[in-house]
């Protein structure tokens, strides 16, 4: 069985994101692209640093929360010119466009991408970027850095869009999801993407990281945001 990479959230069980803060984007990758600027000794300590800055961001709104965290992991998202060379990689997975009569358009999780993206390739990632939104183009996308994640000693993705919790797992949505069947757990195996598989392509050989910054909102707020044409 392949060990899952550890995942940072955006924020708290059942909660949701905001698309847009003072930067244009997602508050936490606008805490991302601050931290990636400094040096951390340590996970535990680029987590919790990260929490704190989400939090302030978001006016209360996102608490970072994660799940099997090595928290004294020797490893920083910065990289000096002086540190030791390293192997990065980093795929973005961002799904920001979506029906016009399913679900809101993600314009700061458009705009987080490039950012995000520049941010990581200042510290030493080779970047992979523009998977088409719908569920087979992310899957392909997946499966391609689960291969090249294996060559590389740190190995990170960035992934948002809508997120949806159900029976306590964390599902991004697709572009092309059935909006209209609802989000029973037949329809989210079927044509969701759960954060477990995300985290089974993260596969770094020393370091593998994922950060997922949409909600995690049950399935009736999200049917109430489709039926009210409200985020």
């Amino acid at each position: 069985m392949s060990t899952m990479a550890p995942v940072i959230f955006a924020t708290r069980s059942g909660g949701t994101t905001l698309d847009r803060d003072a930067q244009g984007g997602n508050p936490f990758a606008s805490a991302l692209i601050d931290l990636a600027e400094q040096a951390h000794a340590d996970l535990g300590t680029f987590a919790a640093q990260l929490r704190a800055a989400t939090e302030s961001r978001s006016g209360g709104v996102q608490s970072p929360e994660w799940l099997a965290l090595p928290n004294r992991s020797p490893w920083s998202l910065h990289r000096s010119p002086f540190d030791p060379p390293e192997s990065r990689t980093a795929l973005l997975l961002v799904v920001s466009a979506y029906p016009a009569d399913a679900l809101p358009p993600l314009y700061g999780a458009a705009w987080d991408e490039r950012r995000v993206a520049a941010a990581l390739a200042r510290n030493g990632f080779s970047v992979t970027q523009g998977a088409r939104g719908n569920r087979a183009s992310l899957l392909k996308s997946l499966r391609a850095f689960g291969v090249a994640s294996h060559r590389c000693e740190s190995a990170v993705i960035y992934v948002t869009g809508h997120g949806i919790e159900h029976a306590g797992e964390t599902w991004l949505l697709p572009a092309d999801y059935p909006f209209e069947r609802g989000y029973t757990a037949g329809n989210l195996r079927r044509h969701a993407i759960p954060v477990a598989r995300i985290r089974q392509a993260c596969a770094g050989q020393n370091t593998s990281l994922v950060l997922f910054a949409g909600c995690r909102s049950p399935g009736d707020a999200v049917r109430h945001a489709r039926e009210s044409g409200t985020d």
